[in-house]
């Protein structure tokens, strides 16, 4: 895969926030959003789709995915921040114009949903995105210290690391990759796509409110996948806030790392939670979970 690297943020840019995904409730948010940025130092443009809305979704397909398409072609705009997940980014993948997208590279962040976006940006284009917090869903509210250090370090090209806060190891070793995944449900959600890498990879996953069961399954379908398994080098989890049994939750990570024989590890602070870390999909790192450490290579 031949590797396409957004250019880093810097004071002065301008922002796009992107409103693809599910429906904007409270535009008042929004707003704080964008004037938190602007504090920041930067100029922000807000899609124009932002007040649209179609039952539960930003619009209908073909504008949220105008909106997507026409942010990276705007010259003026320097990166990409999601508005919010939700659901609706999968219904996009055939309207998005990929050859446009590898032409005008630019950061471009999200989570939840917005791994749908990331990952098939990856395969298409090459792109270089990034697991990041969203306009809306993060910026538009009391945002913590620990999240803007690590969105502001990682996307001007400053962090080399990532420390695994608090590590729950399950299989030990050390391993490399490239950096792959986003959320559980919506990566199961692209199965029928052709959306797995190529190369090898490091599977970082998180969810919310998925009994163990379903993550159980949702593993299970993947790993049924003879690309995804003979990739896959390892496993790191994130938040997985709201399982129902947590010795459920341990007894299958323990029993999937002793039957793949690759190194697992939890406590990864990104995900639906408070305190997350930005970092980039399709870039090479290496895992130590002796250390706990995430380093990045170029």
């Amino acid at each position: 895969m031949q590797k396409n690297f957004p250019q880093k943020l810097k004071k002065g840019d301008t922002i796009g926030i992107l409103c693809v995904s599910g429906d904007i409730k409270d535009y008042e948010r929004l707003k704080k959003a964008e004037e938190y940025f602007k504090n920041r130092g930067f100029n922000v443009v807000i899609s124009n789709n932002a007040k649209d809305r179609v039952n539960y979704l930003c619009g209908d397909d073909n504008t949220r995915a105008k909106a997507l398409n026409d942010f990276f072609k705007d010259e003026r705009i320097d990166a990409i921040i999601a508005a919010r997940g939700g659901y609706g980014a999968i219904r996009l993948l055939d309207k998005i114009d990929y050859l446009s997208i590898k032409q005008h590279p630019k950061i471009f962040c999200g989570y939840s949903d917005i791994t749908a976006l990331s990952l098939m940006l990856y395969k298409k284009t090459g792109l270089i995105t990034y697991n990041a917090p969203m306009a809306y869903s993060d910026f538009g509210e009391d945002v913590s210290p620990y999240t803007e250090q690590s969105f502001f370090n990682t996307l001007a090209g400053e962090t080399a690391e990532m420390i695994i806060d608090d590590p729950k190891v399950y299989y030990d070793g050390v391993t490399s990759g490239i950096l792959w995944g986003g959320n559980l449900s919506t990566v199961q959600s692209l199965c029928g796509q052709n959306f797995i890498p190529d190369e090898k990879f490091i599977f970082i996953t998180e969810d919310i409110n998925e009994p163990v069961y379903k993550i159980d399954k949702m593993f299970t379908q993947l790993l049924n996948i003879a690309q995804f398994k003979n990739n896959l080098t390892g496993i790191i989890l994130g938040d997985f806030s709201g399982i129902d049994n947590e010795v459920y939750f341990d007894d299958y990570f323990k029993s999937l790392s002793l039957s793949l024989k690759i190194p697992v590890t939890g406590g990864l602070k990104f995900g639906h939670c408070k305190n997350m870390q930005t970092f980039p999909i399709g870039t090479n790192v290496m895992l130590d979970t002796n250390l706990c450490k995430i380093f990045f290579k170029r």
